[in-house]
């Protein structure tokens, strides 16, 4: 028993600070509403990300506002011709979908201050500020819902150039409309951003909210915003940048930690395009990337990754136990860029055969040994180099392949799941496993056994001459009965 006990503990380990850690760092248990929500959470792994608003008509990306220090009333002009005809609700959450995702993230509201839904709070709204005059919030909550896509909303809380007030950025300031100050933050936080939060929670009932770029808050005023959304919908799951910017997250202290379990934050945003060296133990967590270079639309932008390695990046976070948040940034016309939409449809074809290696699954600490081609800016542990004191956001690590795992379940045997990007030539040898292995197999083919050893430490699986899949192949081991 003791036995069998080690060798789950070291398939399921997640990587952790564990040595900087004291139990006061980890979450408390949750509610059952919370814990509910943390099922669907960790079951999901992939998710869609949205950046879209009125930055998309001048097409230079979601921060063009601030970047060219555009005056307030000169950008609200762009609403006049923001008229999104080609925006069609069902056709947005049919590419999550068929891209195998599970939910959906999308900026409600971003730092200029212009909201995707109708707010009585301000006017800044697509439906009173542009001719075309709908809820595209509303609509993709009620399309998610019909299609079993969970649905969650961005609102920028405490970055908003357009509302006075709504910044303590340094750069947040260029407009004499934009008042400076605490007390002005703190007007802007209760008449616009807390009553704002209130009003999207009512119209989304969003799973999660993802909060943004959290500059000026402290543990008091996230107390208020988490008390005013449980009172509207308990169990909405939230984010760390509530409190903490991501480049702050995989610093944080006990004490950081303890604070963000205390406010009511349910799960850690890292660094934007950054894959974490290591995580918390017990904290649920996620990344975002982007699948071109920008987040808002760009019309210059079209260096769109390949499915391959988006694939490669899902497997890496699945691999360490966390969720993938992949991002889209729709054009002005409501359409989301047919290059995009074609890479991720081949993701959501490789996700209906190996699906299993990835949804549900828990961090496997054989990752360790596998092979990696370590590229400029990637350190050997997958995680960024730092340049000139940042990483090298857009760097991309590339392994022979990645392991998943799966506990047993009632009448199933416990899983490991190689993700083998690099296809050997005959055999795929994986040192670390302790256990005996039943049984092993391809997903793409279950039915035709491997023919498999093990000695003196190292596990060697005989695969066919040729790769099964262009992307990746996964190779399924199950454990031995009374492993």
């Amino acid at each position: 028993m003791k036995a069998i006990f080690g060798i789950l503990t070291a398939l399921l380990l997640t990587p952790s600070l564990a040595s900087a850690q004291d139990a006061a760092s980890q979450p408390a248990a949750p509610s059952a509403q919370q814990a509910a929500s943390a099922e669907w959470w960790r079951e999901a792994k992939f998710g869609m990300f949205i950046h879209w608003g009125l930055y998309a008509e001048p097409a230079r990306g979601e921060w063009v506002m601030n970047s060219e220090r555009i005056p307030i009333a000169e950008y609200k002009k762009l609403g006049a011709n923001f008229n999104p005809v080609k925006f069609n609700a069902a056709e947005w959450v049919a590419v999550a979908k068929a891209a195998g995702m599970k939910y959906i993230t999308i900026t409600s509201k971003h730092h200029d201050g212009f909201a995707l839904f109708d707010s009585a709070v301000s006017d800044f709204n697509l439906v009173d500020a542009t001719p075309f005059k709908r809820d595209v919030i509303k609509e993709l909550s009620e399309a998610s819902a019909k299609e079993g896509i969970k649905f969650g909303v961005y609102y920028s809380h405490a970055q908003d150039w357009s509302h006075p007030g709504g910044s303590m950025a340094p750069r947040g300031y260029w407009d004499s409309a934009q008042i400076k100050g605490k007390e002005a933050f703190e007007t802007y936080l209760r008449t616009i951003s807390i009553p704002q939060l209130k009003e999207v929670i009512k119209i989304a009932k969003p799973s999660h909210i993802w909060f943004d770029t959290p500059i000026g808050m402290d543990a008091g005023y996230g107390r208020e915003i988490v008390q005013a959304i449980r009172s509207v919908k308990p169990d909405t799951l939230l984010n760390s940048r509530l409190l903490y910017h991501g480049k702050q997250v995989e610093a944080l202290k006990p004490d950081q930690l303890a604070e963000l379990k205390d406010v009511g934050v349910d799960f850690l945003s890292y660094r934007d395009c950054t894959i974490p060296a290591e995580t918390f133990p017990g904290w649920k967590w996620e990344t975002c990337m982007t699948l071109n270079g920008a987040w808002g639309f760009n019309k210059r932008d079209q260096s769109w990754k390949s499915p391959t390695e988006v694939v490669m990046m899902l497997s890496h976070v699945a691999s360490k136990g966390g969720n993938f948040l992949l991002n889209f940034g729709p054009t002005a016309e409501g359409e989301i860029p047919p290059a995009g939409v074609a890479v991720v449809k081949q993701v959501g074809d490789w996700l209906r055969v190996n699906g299993e290696a990835i949804y549900g699954t828990y961090a496997s600490d054989l990752k360790k040994t596998g092979a990696l081609e370590s590229g400029p800016g990637v350190n050997a542990d997958g995680s960024m180099k730092a340049a000139g004191g940042k990483r090298q956001a857009h760097a991309t690590p590339k392994f022979d392949w990645l392991a998943t795992a799966r506990p047993a379940a009632p009448g199933g045997p416990a899983k490991i799941y190689l993700h083998v990007f690099k296809w050997p030539a005959g055999q795929l040898e994986v040192k670390g496993i302790t256990g005996k292995v039943g049984k092993a197999y391809l997903l793409s083919n279950k039915s035709t056994p491997l023919m498999f050893s093990q000695k003196d430490g190292v596990f060697s699986v005989t695969l066919p001459k040729n790769a099964p899949d262009p992307v990746a192949s996964v190779v399924c081991l199950e454990w031995a009965s009374g492993n």
